[in-house]
């Protein structure tokens, strides 16, 4: 199928038709460690709908420290407004890259994976990473955990479940983008105003 036929098939959908695809994919997807990769790669494509044009250039497992350390997602910032332009302008969180960790676990996540995404960060890649997962439980444990990365100057870290993607795309099929950017301001809020 070529490109110009892959665009007709869409214009031809109802956009609720095609998120609720996406939804209902995403909701599919098996928790645990033999889907990973899958949930991963899903989970890539979903951010790359949602936050384009700000975020673009998707790339897996990126190497860095000469192939030391692995980033799970990484996407350029190319915001000239909005959410992630306001991260480095105003908040002053140094970002022209934003990680991704993705965790497709049955179990909450902990300190591990907070400090293996706070890891990534330097001052020259930039301090400022999501990290997705499929639920949290413990929400208020997580969350002090995020703060106690920031207030220890080791960057910002905001996560984001499956129902917080859905709710996005929810933003979407209402007609209310800027319920996308809110949802996001309000994790960064939980960590940097403690």
């Amino acid at each position: 199928m070529t490109n110009e036929q892959v665009i007709q098939v869409i214009k031809e959908k109802d956009i609720n038709e095609i998120i609720d695809g996406l939804i209902i994919k995403l909701q599919d997807i098996p928790i645990g460690k033999e889907n990973a990769s899958l949930y991963h790669r899903y989970v890539k494509s979903l951010l790359e709908i949602l936050w384009y044009p700000y975020l673009v250039n998707p790339i897996i497992e990126k190497e860095i420290n000469n192939g030391r350390k692995r980033i799970d997602i990484v996407m350029d910032n190319n915001a000239s407004k909005g959410f992630f332009y306001d991260m480095h302008q105003i908040t002053k969180i140094f970002c022209p890259y934003v990680y991704i960790e993705c965790k497709n676990y049955g179990k909450d996540v902990a300190n591990p994976e907070i400090d293996q995404l706070s890891g990534r960060f330097s001052g020259g890649r930039g301090q400022f990473g999501v990290l997705l997962c499929r639920e949290i439980k413990d929400k208020d444990l997580f969350l002090k955990r995020c703060q106690d990365t920031y207030k220890d100057g080791r960057g910002l870290v905001i996560f984001l479940i499956d129902e917080d993607i859905i709710a996005m795309f929810n933003a979407i099929k209402e007609d209310e983008p800027q319920k996308i950017w809110h949802l996001l301001d309000d994790k960064k809020r939980q960590v940097i105003l403690s």
